[in-house]
């Protein structure tokens, strides 16, 4: 019934990842799918009639013990915004095929375990094994990406203006509960597996972030068709206007965007922001025209610049947040000046 429930939650969570689209991570879109087929495995295993279908759903089951640990490492470094190079990728996600090669050998070689045994109880069927040196491989690399996963997040709280510290809490508190239930599990010696619910676990903590920083991203604004344009700055507030991002362009614009932290007011202190856009956006909330969207131009240094404030997933008289797009202008009202 356990793995049930592990199956039922990562479905439901592969439905929201792919409703949200490119908004989203496609790491978690892996990792979902490795947790609904591991989960399926050890569903499979406690219905097993038998030592040879028990090892064949076995097999299965470790997908998330040889893919989650490091899926989930590469979401926590998306998610606090550090860039893993693609040639460390590439030998991350060989690393980890490798080790599923040797789980593939399970009731052929000695080199994952030296043997198996098929058991029944009221549960259900379950092996009691013997490991063998490449069990001890795969267990040091998924408790060596929990702690680069838990280093990662103690890392990124001194870099406020980046991530979020919420974000950077949450990631914290569902990889040391992983580590406490594996722990826990193995001092226990329990006879149902909890890897996979704790993956589950996890997984949710990981879609609920990614979700709300897709809220602000480019990709689910109104401007994302715009977003190559490197002459487009974008910056994000959510509906009680706290700050939640901005673009590469929008901190050029604006540089005292790098100073600010995330999730809290803006602060009153001075800045090109304060100057130009604190009150247009302020003018808007309190409209609450939702539906429309306020475009004004403004002049600094000699530069033209124009700014569009909209309503970020209108619905009525409320909004999730709000976007502001500025662009330089200046060729524009020189031709337009003529």
């Amino acid at each position: 019934m356990l793995y049930l429930i592990s199956i039922g939650i990562a479905l439901t969570l592969l439905v929201l990842v792919t409703i949200y689209g490119k908004s989203m991570d496609d790491h978690m879109l892996l990792l979902l799918v490795v947790i609904v087929m591991s989960s399926a495995g050890y569903y499979a295993l406690a219905l097993s009639p038998n030592l040879e279908d028990a090892l064949r759903s076995n097999k299965l089951s470790y997908l998330a013990g040889c893919f989650a640990p490091m899926l989930a490492f590469i979401i926590i470094c998306n998610i606090c915004r550090l860039q893993i190079p693609m040639p460390v990728r590439l030998v991350m996600y060989s690393g980890q095929i490798v080790i599923y090669l040797f789980v593939c050998t399970i009731g052929y070689l000695p080199i994952y375990y030296k043997s198996a045994e098929y058991h029944r109880n009221s549960a259900g069927a379950f092996l009691v094994k013997v490991y063998g040196p490449m069990h001890t491989v795969q267990v040091v690399s998924m408790i060596l990406y929990t702690l680069a996963g838990i280093l990662i997040g103690l890392y990124s709280l001194n870099r406020r203006s980046v991530v979020s510290r919420f974000n950077v809490y949450a990631l914290l508190l569902s990889d040391v509960i992983a580590v406490c239930v594996y722990l826990v599990e193995r001092a226990v010696h329990l006879e149902i597996e909890l890897l996979p619910l704790t993956f589950t676990l996890a997984s949710v903590v990981y879609t609920v972030l990614l979700i709300r920083i897709s809220n602000f991203s480019i990709y689910s604004a109104q401007g994302a068709p715009d977003f190559a344009n490197q002459n487009l700055g974008s910056i994000f507030f959510n509906r009680d206007l706290r700050y939640m991002g901005c673009s590469d362009y929008a901190a050029e614009l604006f540089p005292e965007l790098m100073q600010w932290e995330l999730e809290k007011k803006i602060p009153g202190n001075g800045g090109r922001f304060n100057t130009f856009l604190r009150q247009p956006l302020l003018n808007y909330m309190k409209a609450e025209k939702y539906d429309e969207s306020l475009n004004k131009t403004f002049e600094y240094k000699g530069e033209a610049y124009h700014f569009e404030i909209s309503a970020i997933h209108p619905s009525g008289k409320r909004a999730d947040g709000y976007l502001i797009q500025v662009s330089n202008v200046t060729d524009a009202v020189k031709r337009t000046n003529r």
